[in-house]
C-alpha cells in the first residue's frame, strides 16, 4: 500500500526509513533530517530494504518517488511517498 502525504506535513516515525532518492551529489548540498541516500540509479538497494520497516521516499520534485514507491509496494513493501519533494520542503521551510 502506498500513502502519499506532502513532504512538509512529514513527521519521522521511530520505525521509518527516511530515502532520498535523488543523486549522491545532490544529497550531499543538503536533505532532509535523518534520510538516506539511495539515488533512483540504485535501485536494486532499493529492495534490500527490510520488508518489516515503514519506507518513505521522497526526490527532487516528487515524480520519480511516486514511481518507486509503486515499484516498493508492487513487491510487498510499506511505502509513503512525499509529495512535492525536496524542492517544496526547502521552499516551505526557508518562506
Amino acid at each position: 500500500m502506498i500513502h502519499k502525504i506532502p513532504i512538509i506535513a512529514y513527521q519521522k516515525g521511530e520505525h521509518d526509513i527516511l530515502v532520498d532518492l535523488r543523486e549522491e551529489t545532490v544529497y550531499h548540498f543538503g536533505t532532509l533530517p535523518q534520510a538516506i541516500n539511495i539515488s533512483v540509479n540504485e535501485i536494486e538497494k532499493l529492495y534490500a530494504l527490510p520488508k518489516d520497516r515503514h519506507i518513505v521516499l521522497f526526490c527532487q520534485q516528487g515524480d520519480y518517488s511516486a514511481e518507486i514507491a509503486k515499484l516498493l509496494s508492487d513487491n510487498g513493501y510499506e511505502v509513503t511517498d512525499l509529495t512535492g519533494g525536496y524542492r517544496e520542503w526547502l521552499v516551505r521551510s526557508f518562506a
